[in-house]
């Protein structure tokens, strides 16, 4: 839609001239723009944690875990959270954010390693500086949890924690704004924190407000979009494909949407001036994503 104008409505013989696409059809075309992201997120009472599900050397855990607004996990001071974070994401191995500055381990807080705090390894006794070159620090599920000085060019998954929370809606996902970009630039964007751009809370129409009222955008692409082209093959975009219906995809009804006026508005977005309700729009529009986060596990 653009704004005061009502286009054309598909015709007809447009719509007969894709009958023959199969629902497998639809979904394997969907599959095309299916992203996953490089971590995966538990909730634990007093933050948000992430695992990489890369190796990484120390340095390169770390500047990922930096570039979402994070860092590596120091919480784990905590013993019992080490146990919380092992269940949820099943490693043996993990940086965490401990290492040596000028000979003394320090966690990447500034708070000063103490045995009270670290909780090294006992059999063997750690730290023991193998090599004299074991500068940095992380956890073994093997080793009861315990901490581990390592080489920091070594790889290992890495445990991070991050400050940028965004707002979490009680249905199991927390919601963040990208950016401004096209449709495609900012569910890439999405999918780089660990998401995609918000569908399952998208169609309960009651979560809208308080999403919208606790990030405070004007706009914001979802994850809808129509596949095929010609406005009437409208997709949701998550894990289980779900075709959009007039219930579930909340269209402004006055001017009625979608209503392809442009020819091309393939992407779906929401938009506050038309109480939240969904708009068909160019995808090459620029504006804010609103990403849907998936919580692997709460705990309180």
């Amino acid at each position: 839609m653009k704004y005061g104008r009502l286009g054309l409505g598909l015709t007809l013989c447009f719509v007969l001239s894709f009958l023959h696409f199969s629902a497998s059809l639809l979904i394997g075309d969907f599959s095309d723009y299916v992203l996953t992201g490089e971590w995966r997120e538990v909730y634990s009472g007093n933050g948000y944690y992430y695992y990489l599900t890369h190796k990484k050397t120390f340095q390169q855990a770390r500047d990922e875990c930096r570039s979402y607004g994070g860092d590596l996990a120091v919480r784990v001071r905590d013993f019992s959270l080490r146990s919380t974070l092992q269940q949820t994401f099943k490693f043996d191995k993990a940086w965490v954010g401990l290492s040596k500055e000028d000979n003394t381990w320090v966690w990447v807080d500034k708070t000063s390693s103490t045995s009270g705090n670290t909780h090294w390894t006992q059999n063997p006794r750690q730290p023991s500086n193998t090599g004299g070159n074991e500068n940095c620090g992380e956890i073994i599920n093997s080793d009861n949890l315990g901490t581990n000085d390592v080489s920091c060019s070594s790889t290992r998954y890495g445990l991070c924690e991050h400050n940028r929370q965004g707002y979490d809606a009680g249905n199991g996902y927390r919601y963040m704004l990208t950016s401004k970009g096209t449709w495609t630039n900012t569910r890439n964007e999405c999918a780089n924190v660990g998401g995609d751009l918000a569908a399952v809370g998208m169609k309960d129409f009651s979560l809208r407000a308080p999403i919208q009222q606790a990030l405070g955008f004007d706009e914001a692409w979802i994850g809808l979009r129509d596949l095929i082209g010609g406005g009437q093959n409208w997709v949701w975009a998550d894990s289980t494909v779900t075709s959009s219906t007039r219930e579930n995809t909340h269209w402004i009804e006055n001017p009625r949407q979608p209503d392809n006026t442009a020819g091309n508005e393939e992407c779906g977005e929401i938009i506050l001036q038309y109480d939240l309700r969904t708009n068909d729009r160019v995808c090459s529009f620029e504006t804010n994503g609103l990403c849907e986060i998936p919580i692997i596990t709460q705990y309180t």
